[in-house]
C-alpha cells in the first residue's frame, strides 16, 4: 500500500467537492434564465485498492480510492416536455384567433353610439322625419348629411377589416420567418451537441437552449419532435421535414395578385400543410389565398373576409332597395308625371352581380349632395302640368324608404320550378307564407355554408330537413343562429325523405308563393356582431383553459427541472462542509507523513 494513499483520496475529495459547489454555483447563477434545467453531478466511487489476485495477502479489503464526478446531468423530464408541446400548439392558435377577434370587436364597436347600427338607425329616422316635413330644406339637409355619414361608416368599417386582414397577412409572413430561424438554429446547435456527445461531453446548456427553442417552436405550428441516441433531434411540421440532425428545410411564401401569402416548402414549392399553433390561427383569420383553394372549414376559418362579405352585403342591401324606392318617387325639381329614376346612392360601374365592393365604394349620389330638392320624397308628381306645384307635401316615398328598417328584405317570390335563393339580407329569423294547389309538396331547406341551425317550423309539423305541405296554406319560420350564405328553399313533388333539389314541381297550374319578413338590417347587424362575440367569448375561455394547463405543465416542469434557491443553498453548505473536511484531511496525512520523515530520528549517521 503506498504510503500517499491519504493524501490521493483526500485530493479527489477536494477536487470533487469543489465541482459540485461550481455545478451549484450555475444553478443559482441561472436561477431566473429562461429555459435553464437544474444540474446535478453524478458521484461516484473510484476503482478500489487492490484488484483480487492469486497471490493476494490477508489484509483486509478492498481499500476505497476516493471519489470522483463522473458526468454532469440535467434533471428534465421528456415526458412533461411533450405534454407541454403538444399544448403549446392550441394555446398558439387559439392566442391568434383571441388577439384577431378582439381587434374586430373594437372595429365593430357594438354595441355604441358611435357604431354602424346607431349611423343606421339615424338614417332611417331622417327619412321617418322627411315623410312629415317634405317641403323642408333643413330636414332635406340632414337625409343627406345622415346618407353621407351611413357611407362613411361603411368605408370606414371596411377599410379597417381590410387593414386588419393585411396585419394578418403581414404576420403571416413574420412567423413563417420566425419558423425558418428556430429551423436554422436548430440545425447549428445540433452540430454543436454532437460533437460535445461524441466527445464524451455533457452539453447541457446547449441543450437547455435547443429545449428552449422547440418549446417556441411548437408554439407557431404543429410539430412532431424526436430525439436519437446521440442527441440530434428532429422536427417534422406537416408531414415534412423541417430539421433533421445537421440539415434542415425552409418555408417560403408565395404572393397573389392580392399580396396574400401562401406558405410552401422552399426546395419544392409545396403548399405547407399547418393544422395548428399561431400559423394556422392568422390564416384562419386572414383566409386562403388565391393561390389556395384547399382548406380545412372550422368555424373560424375566413374569419375576416367572412367579415367583410357580409358588410357588403348589408351595404348593397340597404343601397339596391333604398335606390329601388327612390328611383320611383318625385323630387320637388321633377316637373314631369315621370318618376325621378335618380339613384340616392351611387350605383356602381360594374354588373352589380360581380361587384364585391359595396362598402368600400358606398357613396350618396352627388346630385342629392348638390341639390337636396333632388330626393325623391313624394310618391306622385310634385308639378302639374300648367307648371303649378302639386304635392309638394307628400312624404309617401320617404315613408317607404324609412320602413325599409322594419322590412328591408321583404319581397314576394312566385317560384314555378326548382328552387328559389334567398340571397339578399338575411336576418336572424326568414317567415315564409306559402300558398300552394294540387297534390302534396315538401318545403325543403338546403343549408348553406356555414348556417348555424336553430329550427323550422311549419305549423305543428317540425324537421329540419323538410315539412310536408297539404293542400292550403301554411307558414314556415327559419330560425337560423347566423345565416352565413344564402338560404335555398326548394318545392319538391317528391314525398320521400332527403328528396334533394327537383327540377320538376308538378303541375303547370299551380303556384307557389314565398313572403320574406323580419329581416332587417339591426336584425342583421345585430346577429352579426353577436356572432363575433361569440367567436370572441369562445377564444378567451379557450386561451384561459390553456394558460390553465400550461400553467400546471410548468409547475409540474419547474418542481423537477427547476432551481430552488433554498436547496441549492443547502447543497452548498453540505459541499462546503465536505470541502472543508477533505482539506482537513490532507493536512492530518500530512502532518503524519511529517512525523514519519521528519521526527523518527537519523539511523545510520
Amino acid at each position: 500500500m503506498t504510503t500517499f494513499l491519504g493524501i490521493e483520496i483526500g485530493r479527489r475529495a477536494v477536487m470533487m467537492n469543489q465541482t459540485v459547489l461550481n455545478i451549484t454555483g450555475h444553478n443559482i447563477a441561472n436561477a431566473n434564465t429562461p429555459g435553464y434545467t437544474r444540474q446535478v453531478g453524478e458521484v461516484v466511487t473510484t476503482t478500489p485498492w487492490y484488484a483480487p489476485t492469486l497471490n493476494s495477502d490477508g489484509r483486509p479489503g478492498q481499500l476505497g480510492t476516493g471519489v470522483e464526478v463522473t458526468r454532469i446531468n440535467r434533471i428534465r423530464d421528456a415526458f412533461t416536455d411533450n405534454q407541454i408541446r403538444n399544448e403549446n400548439k392550441t394555446s398558439g392558435y387559439w392566442n391568434s384567433v383571441k388577439t384577431g377577434l378582439d381587434k374586430i370587436q373594437v372595429i365593430l364597436s357594438e354595441p355604441s353610439d358611435n357604431g354602424l347600427r346607431s349611423v343606421m338607425d339615424q338614417f332611417w329616422e331622417s327619412w321617418q322625419d322627411l315623410s312629415g316635413s317634405p317641403e323642408s330644406e333643413a330636414v332635406r339637409s340632414v337625409v343627406a348629411q345622415r346618407g353621407e355619414a351611413l357611407a362613411d361608416t361603411f368605408q370606414h368599417v371596411y377599410s379597417q377589416l381590410q387593414e386588419l386582414r393585411e396585419d394578418t397577412n403581414a404576420n403571416v409572413k413574420v412567423c413563417v420567418d420566425q419558423i425558418n430561424s428556430s429551423a436554422l438554429q436548430l440545425r447549428d446547435l445540433n452540430q454543436q451537441i454532437l460533437a460535445l456527445t461524441i466527445a464524451g461531453k455533457q452539453p447541457n446548456d446547449l441543450l437547455d437552449k435547443r429545449d428552449l427553442l422547440l418549446d417556441q417552436l411548437s408554439e407557431l405550428a404543429d410539430t412532431k419532435i424526436n430525439i436519437d441516441s446521440k442527441n440530434m433531434v428532429s422536427v417534422q411540421l406537416g408531414g415534412r421535414t423541417l430539421v433533421e440532425g445537421v440539415s434542415y428545410n425552409q418555408l417560403t411564401t408565395e404572393v397573389d395578385k392580392n399580396g396574400m401569402y401562401l406558405v410552401e416548402w422552399a426546395d419544392t414549392g409545396v403548399k405547407a400543410t399547418v393544422d395548428s399553433g399561431q400559423l394556422r390561427g392568422l390564416l384562419d383569420l386572414r383566409g386562403q389565398t388565391e393561390l389556395d383553394q384547399e382548406r380545412t372549414p372550422s368555424e373560424y376559418t375566413e374569419t375576416i373576409p367572412n367579415l367583410i362579405s357580409q358588410l357588403n352585403t348589408l351595404a348593397k342591401t340597404i343601397v339596391m332597395k333604398t335606390n329601388e324606392i327612390h328611383k320611383n318617387g318625385y323630387s320637388l325639381n321633377n316637373k314631369s308625371s315621370q318618376a325621378d329614376n335618380t339613384n340616392f346612392f351611387e350605383m356602381p360601374p360594374e354588373p352589380v352581380d360581380s361587384y364585391d365592393y359595396w362598402a368600400r365604394n358606398m357613396t350618396v349620389n352627388s346630385l342629392i349632395i348638390n341639390d337636396t330638392k333632388n330626393i325623391a320624397a313624394a310618391a306622385a308628381p310634385t308639378w302639374n302640368a300648367d307648371g303649378t306645384k302639386n304635392n309638394f307635401g307628400d312624404g309617401a316615398n320617404a315613408l317607404a324608404i324609412a320602413q325599409l328598417k322594419q322590412s328591408l328584405n321583404s319581397e314576394a317570390l312566385t317560384v314555378t320550378t326548382g328552387s328559389k335563393n334567398i340571397d339578399d339580407l338575411r336576418g336572424t329569423n326568414l317567415s315564409f307564407s306559402v300558398e300552394y294547389g294540387g297534390q302534396v309538396y315538401k318545403l325543403q331547406y338546403a343549408v348553406g355554408a356555414g348556417d348555424d341551425w336553430a329550427a323550422i317550423q311549419a305549423g305543428i309539423q317540425n324537421a329540419i330537413d323538410n315539412n310536408s305541405l297539404l293542400n292550403g296554406k301554411v307558414n314556415v319560420t327559419v330560425n337560423p343562429n347566423e345565416a352565413a350564405t344564402e338560404a335555398s328553399f326548394t318545392f319538391s313533388s317528391d314525398d320521400s325523405k332527403f328528396a334533394g333539389i327537383k327540377d320538376f314541381i308538378g303541375k303547370g297550374e299551380d303556384y307557389k308563393t314565398m313572403q320574406v319578413k323580419d329581416a332587417t338590417t339591426d336584425d342583421y347587424w345585430r346577429s352579426l356582431a353577436a356572432s363575433v362575440g361569440v367567436k370572441s367569448q369562445e377564444a378567451d375561455r379557450m386561451v384561459t383553459n390553456q394558460t390553465n394547463l400550461l400553467s400546471e405543465l410548468e409547475n409540474k416542469r419547474q418542481n423537477l427541472s427547476g432551481v430552488s434557491l433554498d436547496e441549492e443553498m443547502t447543497n452548498m453548505i453540505k459541499f462546503q462542509q465536505a470541502y472543508n473536511a477533505a482539506a482537513r484531511h490532507i493536512t492530518a496525512i500530512d502532518e503524519l507523513l511529517d512525523v514519519l520523515i521528519n521526527r523518527l530520528g537519523v539511523v545510520g549517521r
